[in-house]
């Protein structure tokens, strides 16, 4: 059954968290690329399941559509090419390379069998790959790598059956062959490079459960497959016997191939596989509030967000959000004491709708509300003055009163008095605080600009 995500309606799930009872996506996931940490839910903490871990049961209850996977139509073809050119070929050691060729397409299709069932949006719509995936030279790489490992267990193992002893041939393939899917999930995984072999015995023990259903399919495959052999050579022409054997090996590959591609949908995303999902772009603490937010963890949330302000990259929309979740909070004391700091912040960042959205807000609230900061308010005059001249004219008025010895009160006048003069027409308003900055100012360039003001305004 196909679930979505409880927070993005629409996206598929791929996460389940047995704490909370959710079916999450990757966005609501925490999580590192390319190791083997597990998952965690970003609600609260815990390691979650993959979805595709719940789907179809316990591995060793679908043994039967393992086996019965290479019987399509499609595949067919694949064991019988293996099995007739094994059925025509002389039986001598030497030959066994030209009987290896027939194994060639089971090669092929077993890497593309794995490739399409790790994709689980994939294997739903194809249920087979197409021959066509054996014209893919990339894919072959990574074919030979996973052929190498199994023939290098069962050429001697063979060998010691044949020539030495049935026991300790029937011992050796057994054992070399239980490890044989582990360095086939290395390739997958890590790459078709000969160095990701050294990471097979991760995928054993990261997936002990699953690992062994395929290792004992694996390992019973091959004392199987020699039996029933054995059996044909005493009953039937050795050349039919010789194909029994290679339609029994392309058997045994695919169905395993099968079986560890299973496994890399069940685990690959906690193996750092891309399964050719969506990957989370926005930052995970960013992604941990969303999450909170859509479950209502409003003070949790508001807790992490106070705390990130206090960081030299705090953003305006770090500050938007915190006032929004003091306004849904109801938090308006905590909201009005937080305005100045909000306010700077907007004023550094010349946001100058937002601050003046702001500034208005707090003067509906408390009547006549002005920063206490003269810097600042020259700051936002200058930053306000052409959109909202009222308010800068506000900010600016009576500064020699309320701060004397505040350094730049000569420019604020003389803003001030530009607004006047030229956004109201009060060029007598406007006189009378250039005429302060000339007595009151001793600074040359201040004393050019009240000329140059006069000038203009005649």
């Amino acid at each position: 059954m196909k679930h979505y995500c409880k927070y993005h309606p629409g996206t598929e799930a791929l996460w389940y968290c047995s704490h909370d009872g959710l079916h999450l996506c990757q966005q609501c996931v925490e999580s590192r690329e390319g190791s083997l940490t597990e998952a965690r839910c970003l609600l609260c903490n815990q390691e979650l399941q993959s979805t595709a871990q719940g789907q179809g049961g316990p591995l060793w209850r679908q043994l039967d559509r393992y086996l019965r996977y290479p019987f399509a139509p499609l595949l067919l073809p694949v064991l019988l090419v293996w099995a007739l050119l094994a059925a025509l070929v002389p039986p001598l050691p030497v030959m066994v390379p030209v009987a290896l060729l027939g194994g060639l397409p089971a090669w092929g299709f077993g890497r593309a069998v794995m490739a399409l069932r790790s994709h689980p949006g994939k294997a739903r719509k194809i249920a087979v790959p197409g021959w066509d995936c054996l014209s893919d030279m990339a894919g072959w790489r990574a074919a030979m790598l996973q052929a190498l490992p199994a023939l290098m267990v069962m050429m001697p193992a063979g060998f010691m059956l044949v020539w030495v002893s049935v026991s300790a041939g029937l011992l050796i393939g057994a054992l070399g062959l239980f490890l044989v899917p582990a360095f086939w999930l290395a390739i997958q995984v890590q790459g078709a490079q000969p160095g990701s072999f050294a990471a097979a015995l991760t995928y054993i023990f990261s997936a002990p459960r699953d690992y062994l259903v395929a290792g004992l399919l694996a390992s019973v495959g091959w004392l199987l497959g020699v039996a029933l052999v054995a059996v044909a050579v005493d009953v039937m022409p050795l050349s039919l016997a010789q194909g029994v054997a290679g339609a029994l090996a392309a058997l045994w590959w695919l169905a395993l191939a099968c079986l560890c591609g299973d496994i890399l949908a069940r685990h690959g995303r906690l193996w750092g596989l891309d399964q050719g999902v969506r990957k989370a772009s926005a930052p995970l603490e960013e992604r941990r509030q969303w999450v909170q937010l859509c479950a209502g963890r409003f003070d949790k949330v508001l807790l992490s967000t106070g705390k990130s302000l206090t960081h030299k990259g705090a953003t305006v929309a770090d500050w938007q959000r915190y006032d929004r979740l003091l306004e849904i909070t109801g938090r308006e004391d905590e909201r009005r004491s937080q305005a100045p700091a909000y306010l700077e912040k907007m004023v550094l960042a010349c946001a100058w709708s937002e601050a003046l959205v702001l500034l208005s807000r707090e003067r509906e609230i408390t009547p006549g509300w002005l920063p206490a900061s003269p810097s600042l308010r020259l700051a936002l005059a200058r930053g306000i003055h052409e959109q909202a001249p009222k308010m800068a004219v506000a900010l600016l008025k009576d500064l020699h009163d309320r701060h004397p010895d505040f350094s730049e009160l000569g420019d604020a006048y003389l803003l001030l008095a530009k607004i006047l003069a030229e956004q109201f027409g009060l060029a007598g308003k406007a006189e009378q605080y250039l005429r302060f900055v000339e007595s009151q100012c001793r600074d040359a360039k201040l004393r050019k600009q009240v000329a140059d003001y006069r000038a203009a305004w005649g």
